[in-house]
């Protein structure tokens, strides 16, 4: 069943760099992308496994990625020309034992896109909170421009030295951002398994600098959702 697509409020958006869409997910969609979640996951020593770019895999995940809900949303706030570009899920497993928390980070401190027209849409599968891992960001971080980033743990960060806010979800929901908020997320302290996925998508006419500034649409994972590109 289609849902009629949330009225944004744009205005919170580009004041506090993000927006919480309630609901975005029907169980549908919910049990379909954790079936294939839980179809590609393998067996790890790490607490925290990322499952990224599932799309020529899939054929639910690709189906979700250019048709799913979100896909309206991100036309609303990047207009009618819209490249879908990555997909991930990000999943903690209960292990006290070894590290699941993301570090502070900005998207583009990993896959940097200029201009930084790309809206990214974080979704969890999973009731999240902060007993879990839910996401936490910083309010307005977004209008700082791009921070200087580095590795640890095997992942990008940056310096932050605000605590945030965390933003407790219930499967379903979604939070959607630029690629300039700070957001992150701590450990896992429960007994159960929680599972996110988050796409991003684009306009048509920006590149990806970590790849030699190659144009967005030249890359194999990357496809015109909606509209046209000159």
């Amino acid at each position: 069943m289609t849902k009629p697509n949330p009225i944004l409020d744009r205005t919170s958006l580009a004041r506090e760099g993000y927006l919480i869409i309630p609901g975005l997910l029907d169980q549908d969609w919910i049990q379909q992308l954790k079936a294939e979640q839980s179809r590609f996951s393998a067996k790890s020593k790490y607490a925290l496994t990322v499952q990224a770019q599932l799309v020529h895999r899939s054929r639910i995940i690709r189906e979700f990625v250019t048709n799913g809900p979100q896909v309206d949303i991100a036309v609303e706030v990047l207009g009618k020309n819209v490249c879908f570009t990555h997909q991930q899920y990000v999943t903690k497993y209960p292990d006290e034992k070894h590290r699941s928390d993301v570090l502070w980070h900005q998207d583009n401190g990993f896959g940097r896109l200029e201009p930084p027209e790309d809206l990214t849409v974080w979704m969890t599968l999973d009731d999240c909170d902060e007993a879990n891992g839910c996401l936490w960001v910083i309010p307005g971080s977004h209008q700082r421009g791009l921070l200087s980033h580095e590795s640890e743990n095997g992942l990008m960060t940056t310096r932050v030295n605000e605590p945030g806010i965390p933003l407790p979800m219930r499967a379903g929901d979604a939070v959607i951002f630029g690629s300039l908020l700070l957001h992150s997320s701590k450990p896992n302290r429960t007994d159960k398994q929680r599972v996110a996925m988050y796409v991003r998508y684009c306009t048509p006419n920006v590149v990806m600098v970590n790849e030699g500034n190659k144009p967005v649409l030249e890359d194999a994972y990357s496809w015109l959702v909606a509209g046209e590109a000159s």
